[in-house]
């Protein structure tokens, strides 16, 4: 199989070589050194709840009108990493912002 790329004005063919399918083998990726990935920067979100409304009601919202949201005051927070709930908590302030404590741990799946 062949292939060919344009790289600062130049066409170059690169010959590939075809690929031998394995049975997968050796150690993996992290095996047991999970510590691998403490520097991997990862974005958290807490979830307070979510709203079901309609493009109008969202258009007709004016300064100091309430969203009642689909979670009770006394229900934990939802601390989510990529779309999936990883703990609970209770809303917190921390100096002049918002924290969480986590109350809960999700279990592993």
């Amino acid at each position: 199989m062949t292939s060919t790329s344009k790289a600062a004005g130049h066409t170059q063919i690169v010959e590939l070589a075809e690929f031998q399918a394995q049975q997968p083998g050796g150690p993996a990726i992290l095996g047991d050194n999970l510590r691998l990935l403490d520097s991997v920067p990862v974005k958290l979100a807490v979830m307070v709840g979510e709203i079901q409304t309609t493009v109008g009601e969202l258009m007709a919202l004016q300064q100091q009108a309430v969203l009642k949201i689909d979670r009770a005051a006394d229900v934990p927070l939802d601390v989510v990493v990529n779309g999936t709930v990883v703990a609970r908590g209770q809303l917190v302030v921390v100096d002049d912002n918002f924290g969480v404590r986590i109350t809960e741990i999700a279990a592993a799946a």
